[in-house]
């Protein structure tokens, strides 16, 4: 094999090695969770929301989960859904709030906890 074969094929080998690196990075985003019940409509459009756009989430019913009720009663908040992403907790259905959310958990590091108002 001639040197620049060599060099071509470790070129690429890197490459190759870089996607494959990147690529559970790209895959995690965000943790999503949402706090719902049954009977909300609003919560099953927070729900279709994240499964249209390939989004993975944890669903947490909070009438059936008591662990997740503490954990939502820990959030100061009343209703449904309560959509936490990252660190920021948005009360309600909001696409744009949802939006600004994710956009922002791309970018910022994890360290303190936001609640935003719908």
């Amino acid at each position: 094999m001639s040197a620049k074969h060599t060099l071509s094929a470790l070129t690429l080998a890197l490459a190759a090695a870089l996607v494959l690196a990147a690529a559970p990075l790209r895959a995690a985003g965000p943790t999503v969770e949402l706090f719902v019940t049954s009977w909300c409509p609003y919560c099953s459009k927070a729900k279709a929301y994240f499964q249209a756009k390939g989004i993975a989430y944890t669903a947490y019913d909070i009438e059936k989960d008591p662990a997740a009720a503490k954990r939502f009663q820990q959030y100061g908040q009343r209703g449904v859904p309560l959509v936490v992403i990252g660190t920021t907790a948005i009360p309600g259905y909001s696409v744009a709030e949802y939006d600004k959310a994710l956009a922002a958990a791309q970018t910022a590091p994890a360290h303190s906890k936001t609640v935003t108002a719908p």
